[in-house]
């Protein structure tokens, strides 16, 4: 399995106990949805190495307790901690309305219902800052949008398509 094939679920931040169980800080909205997580991948030397999972208990502030298969005791629970932990991209939950995973979105257009211009074509999604940004190309300019929630009014899947209402002036500025 490629890094590319996958979603990040969290990082291991410590080893819970004797018995090799560690803390899965995770990163996601639904822990829920991964209770039932039979295995995960873990990075270790740059590489992902399947993991089965034999117990997977939520705790409080978004993290689990997690028991892997041949992980028995503390020093090896320790060895993976600050670990990366990995999914496979179609064990996501599917999102509906106004949500989207960055990752699907690549491709995409994005429409400005303000001006009703094309603000372009989503190249990427930068995560760095306070607020993640839409790094779209708008006739071979770049341009640079806040991926606001209170902006986008529509998520068009079948098309590839975010529509928003943008501040007026926004495209103009935030082009380099």
């Amino acid at each position: 399995m490629k890094q590319e094939q996958c979603f990040q679920l969290g990082v291991f931040t410590r080893k819970v106990g004797t018995d090799g169980r560690l803390s899965l800080q995770l990163d996601t909205d639904q822990p829920e949805a991964y209770t039932k997580t039979e295995s995960v991948f873990v990075e270790l030397h740059g590489k992902l190495v399947p993991f089965f999972v034999l117990s997977f208990r939520l705790q409080p502030s978004n993290s689990a307790h997690i028991k892997l298969e041949d992980v028995d005791n503390a020093e090896q629970a320790d060895s993976l901690t600050g670990c990366l932990v990995f999914l496979p991209l179609e064990k996501l939950p599917p999102l509906s309305g106004t949500k989207f995973y960055y990752h699907e979105i690549i491709g995409w257009k994005i429409e400005d219902l303000t001006s009703g211009l094309s603000a372009g074509i989503i190249k990427d999604v930068l995560e760095n800052g306070p607020n993640d940004l839409f790094q779209l190309t708008n006739e071979g300019q770049e341009v640079l949008i806040p991926v606001a929630e209170d902006w986008i009014v529509k998520v068009d899947r079948e098309l590839g398509v975010i529509s928003m209402n943008l501040p007026e002036g926004l495209l103009e500025v935030n082009r380099k």
